[in-house]
């Protein structure tokens, strides 16, 4: 059988679990913590383009939208109200979270509750959509032991897209499909196994279990309660859960619970074979994001001041531990830091900041392990302030491409050293990457093959951009001192 046959036969045993590769979250929408200050990003599959947008919503913590299947956008929402790809609240779009979020929260902006809503197309329904999103009550009020707030009702509302000229209309509202006592925050959903459905798993407070709604042609079904692994404690807040895009494994990962790893079953829905990874609070400082490659292998932690990589195919998950970035220090105009985390349609990973930020870091290359993933801090430059938002979607496609080290995009991890060096061959822009930098003392050297030296550069951030278009064409050996301690190895430059 010829290579290219075996290519082709690959590909169509693989089209059921690509699952059409639909477009629907080809639109993000985040924004300032100030009224009107929305930014949306467009995805084709790749950013091309960010712009300013007016609108009378806010970003304050829940944030999902939708498109249709063609990557246009439909409606967008902060867990108070539906917004129209018009940038109007939708018909009966309003007021979609009663009781102490739409009394306290709405009327100034959005739901701060993390990963608190979230859309999805009705199975098997072209024209319809789910928003689920929870509230904030006071169940724990008279209790001294725990904090007194938290979600007690899981909400659905449905669209129907076929009114008002294709705007839509809520037409369905306020739907309680569950109440218990909920986690503060971390609705995720996954494809059921038969590729049409859907689960909406979120976490019940102060336990070790979850609730599964399943979503089928036939609309919202009963809640399944399904419980594993860690016991979570009071301290449930500003955490991130997500899927790897095969929906083979569930992460949930906070400050004070750590990084709670399971197997997932999107067939059954069940959770099995817990893992538990703990930090010491300084070293997370109770800020947490999670996201996943693109081909279900390397998870991402943001942990405040760093972001850590681990590898979900070792065989010792914890012990596969790295860091890939160290906060640089900048503000623009508030801290930098590494917050909420996303996969997108492109493939890359972008990551948000705690507080109002003109930018997004992004993960270039998510697929490729330690520091050749090439986080670039600040990579996505935003023409008007993010309040710390990211969106929460589904994972709409998966991919089984392993990190491409072709084109002009090789990297170079540095024998006996974690620095990470990339392109090379370089056309004249270098990045290097170091996990820890002495901004003080650390060189840059390049010298021609016959040893003359002719570029030198002090190097002061854990990610620099090194030009150097003024070298001719051909082979360099380079030397990085940092510490006393030297690294080197050979550069090519092309043209």
């Amino acid at each position: 059988m010829s290579k290219f046959s075996i290519t082709i036969l690959a590909l169509l045993f693989s089209v059921p679990f690509l699952w059409g590769q639909e477009k629907w979250d080809y639109n993000w929408f985040l924004g300032g913590y100030s009224s009107g200050e929305g930014l949306k990003l467009t995805f084709s599959p790749t950013l091309s383009g960010i712009e300013f947008t007016q609108t009378n919503i806010k970003m304050e913590g829940s944030n999902t939208s939708m498109s249709d299947a063609d990557g246009n956008l439909l409606f967008y929402s902060n867990g108070c109200k539906i917004v129209n790809a018009q940038g109007e609240v939708m018909l009966n779009g309003d007021s979609i979270n009663p009781g102490q979020v739409q009394n306290f929260f709405c009327p100034f902006g959005g739901s701060p509750i993390r990963q608190g809503v979230i859309a999805l197309p009705a199975p098997e329904k072209d024209s319809l959509f789910y928003v689920f999103n929870l509230d904030w009550d006071q169940p724990y009020l008279l209790d001294t032991n725990y904090f007194g707030v938290a979600p007690q009702r899981l909400f659905y509302q449905v669209i129907n897209m076929n009114y008002d000229s294709g705007n839509g209309r809520v037409t369905i509202k306020n739907q309680i499909a569950v109440q218990d006592t909920f986690a503060r925050g971390n609705i995720s959903v996954a494809r059921h196994a038969n590729g049409k459905d859907w689960w909406v798993i979120v976490p019940k407070s102060h336990t070790n279990c979850y609730f599964l709604v399943p979503v089928t042609a036939e609309g919202v079904q009963p809640a399944q309660l399904k419980c594993a692994g860690h016991v979570w404690s009071d301290d449930d807040s500003g955490a991130q859960a997500c899927f790897s895009p095969d929906l083979k494994k569930y992460i949930r990962f906070n400050a004070w619970n750590g990084l709670n790893i399971y197997d997932f079953d999107n067939a059954t829905g069940d959770l099995s074979n817990s893992i538990l990874i703990t930090f010491p609070n300084d070293t997370i400082n109770y800020i947490a994001g999670a996201a996943i490659s693109s081909n279900s292998r390397f998870l991402y932690l943001s942990a405040r001041k760093r972001v850590y990589q681990f590898d979900l195919h070792a065989s010792d998950i914890e012990a596969s531990k790295i860091k890939v970035a160290e906060w640089d220090g900048t503000y623009n105009p508030s801290a930098t830091i590494f917050y909420l985390s996303a996969l997108a349609p492109d493939g890359k990973i972008y990551i948000s900041s705690t507080s109002s930020t003109l930018n997004l870091h992004v993960i270039e290359r998510p697929n490729c392990p330690g520091l050749s993933c090439q986080l670039v801090q600040r990579g996505v430059e935003l023409p008007a302030y993010n309040f710390a938002t990211i969106p929460n979607f589904p994972h709409y496609r998966i991919s089984n491409v392993e990190c491409d080290s072709t084109n002009n995009a090789i990297e170079t991890v540095l024998a006996n050293s974690d620095i990470a060096m990339y392109p090379n061959p370089t056309q004249g822009e270098l990045w290097i990457n170091f996990p820890e930098i002495d901004n003080q003392s650390t060189q840059l050297k390049i010298f021609d093959l016959l040893g003359q030296l002719v570029f030198q550069e002090r190097v002061a951030q854990p990610l620099s951009r090194i030009d150097l278009s003024g070298l001719k064409p051909g082979n360099y050996i380079y030397s990085i001192q940092q510490s006393g301690v030297v690294s080197s190895g050979k550069i090519v430059k092309i043209e």
